[in-house]
């Protein structure tokens, strides 16, 4: 009989055993499943307030910084409720002020301010920016959080800041070639920037300026090569008459 209950007491350790380690393991999968949510959550919010920190160097619409804000205010109400902390809970607090002290659907600018870096590398991450802002508008229209009108507005707005940067730079490219009598680079950059504005599907006062402008650009560059053509061509001319009329003359 007491064999008997030691048996059954080494069983009942055994499962109560298996037990907790089945809850120990449970518990940890899914405190690691949390860390991982967390860790989602604050790569999302680092990126859209990055965004919301880049959107103050582009002439954008009010409305699209409440986008910005807004997206970020889900993020933290997210991280809330995987991980409650009063951090959060005040950050999310700023965000809604900040959303309601702005008029979601005014599409007008927040600053007209705005200058192209000298620097490649800026410009490059310039682009970079509008075409994640571009991405975030579409991807909150799409989900029904943006207004049809505003997204159409913000849209066209980031689309043509990212096309004044790219004609921008190459006419400044262009120009710095021709300055170094580099014809043919700028030749390539100046033609390089009509074609970017001949792509578009929509036409402006910016877009026909520029293009007006790099027309008479590539002319001149294309009369300048022809006369240094021409130059050239004389210039082998005169040489083959002077080594004819020194070469030895032949007897017959």
């Amino acid at each position: 009989m007491i064999y008997t209950i030691v048996i059954a007491l080494i069983v009942l350790l055994i499962i109560l055993a298996v037990i907790v380690g089945a809850v120990q393991q449970h518990k940890q999968r899914l405190e690691l499943d949390r860390r991982k949510k967390m860790a989602r959550f604050r790569n999302s919010l680092e990126q859209i307030e990055d965004l919301i920190h880049m959107s103050s160097f582009f002439p954008v619409g009010k409305s699209m910084l409440v986008v910005l804000n807004s997206r970020a205010l889900e993020v933290l109400k997210s991280m809330n409720s995987t991980s409650s902390s009063k951090d959060y809970q005040a950050r999310i607090q700023d965000y809604e002020e900040r959303i309601q002290s702005v008029d979601r659907n005014d599409t007008s600018l927040i600053s007209e301010d705005f200058e192209i870096p000298q620097n490649d590398k800026q410009i490059i991450a310039m682009i970079n920016g509008l075409k994640r802002l571009r991405g975030t508008l579409r991807s909150e229209h799409s989900r029904g959080r943006v207004d049809s009108n505003v997204f159409s507005v913000e849209d066209q707005r980031l689309t043509k800041l990212q096309l004044k940067i790219s004609i921008e730079t190459l006419i400044r490219r262009g120009r710095h070639a021709y300055e170094s009598q580099m014809l043919g680079s700028a030749r390539q950059y100046y033609e390089k920037a009509l074609r970017t504005i001949e792509d578009q599907n929509f036409s402006d006062d910016y877009t026909t300026s520029r293009q007006q402008s790099i027309q008479q650009a590539l002319e001149q560059i294309a009369q300048e090569l022809k006369d240094a053509h021409a130059r050239d061509k004389e210039k082998h001319k005169k040489e083959d008459d002077l080594e004819e009329l020194f070469q030895p003359k032949k007897k017959w």
